[in-house]
């Protein structure tokens, strides 16, 4: 079996203790999703328990030991403050197993985060009224993702 992605947060100023600066933060080990949905709703698989918001602590590490069992791992993290701003607050750091990886990037308050055994992988984006879906639904990240790596099902002909 190989080895799990171990997520640490660090902040170089902060204490260690709970994540601050975000509405909801978690991890989600990701299987599929359902494209009528969007946000953490859509995706399927199960929430990571030991990383979500009332868990989620910088400087303690979590495994993710299911991590092989299904395809990638997506860690997000909703900003706080107004609507308009959290596109530049928001936080989206999907993983895909990796043994001997490494996969980091840093929130726009300065947490660091590290993936151990994992790579980071991007999110392309989609064109507004895409497939005839309101904006708010083609821009959520989560909905970008899933479509880029499990695909858009196509109506029966």
């Amino acid at each position: 079996m190989p080895s799990p992605i171990v997520l640490e947060v660090t902040h170089p100023e902060l204490a260690p203790g709970r994540i601050q600066g975000f509405r909801f933060l978690w991890a989600f080990y990701v299987n599929g999703y359902d494209p009528a949905l969007h946000c953490q709703p859509c995706f399927r698989g199960c929430r990571v328990g030991a990383f979500c918001t009332p868990t989620a602590e910088s400087s303690r590490p979590v495994v993710l030991d299911r991590a092989h069992r299904y395809p990638y791992v997506y860690v997000c993290g909703v900003g706080t403050g107004p609507r308009g701003e959290l596109r530049n607050k928001n936080f989206h750091f999907p993983l895909k197993l990796a043994e001997g990886e490494v996969a980091e990037a840093t929130t726009y308050n300065g947490y660091r985060f590290r993936a151990e055994n994992a790579i980071a992988l991007p999110i392309p984006p989609l064109p507004n009224g895409w497939e005839g879906k309101p904006d708010e639904h083609v821009r959520c990240k989560n909905f970008q993702f899933a479509v880029a790596y499990f695909g858009y099902p196509k109506e029966q002909e």
